[in-house]
C-alpha cells in the first residue's frame, strides 16, 4: 500500500489527506424524505426477491403424490346400498 521510499511515503499521505477532505466536505446528511424514499426502495426490492423466490420454488416442486382412500375412511361419508352414495339416484 505505501511506496518504498519517502516521497511516496509523502505523496500518499498528502494525497489522502486531500481526497479525503472533498470527500467529507462533499458529504451531506440526507434529508428524512430521501431515508424513507431508500427505506422504501429497499423493502420493495426484498418483497419482489422473496416473492420470486418462491414462485421460482413452487414452479420447481415435485407434485404431490396422490393417495386413493377409501370411501370407508373418509369421515362423514357413508356408502348407500349397492356401493353408491346416500343422494345419488341409485336404489336404496
Amino acid at each position: 500500500m505505501f511506496s518504498s521510499s519517502k516521497a511516496g511515503h509523502m505523496t500518499h499521505i498528502i494525497t489522502t489527506s486531500l481526497l479525503g477532505q472533498v470527500v467529507s466536505n462533499r458529504l451531506t446528511p440526507p434529508d428524512p424524505t430521501t431515508i424513507e424514499n431508500y427505506g422504501h426502495l429497499i423493502i420493495q426490492a426484498l418483497v419482489a426477491i422473496v416473492t420470486i423466490w418462491a414462485t421460482v420454488r413452487k414452479a420447481l416442486q415435485k407434485p404431490e403424490a396422490v393417495v386413493k382412500v377409501p370411501l370407508e375412511a373418509v369421515p362423514g361419508k357413508k356408502k348407500g346400498i349397492n356401493g353408491g352414495m346416500p343422494n345419488d339416484g341409485g336404489a336404496e
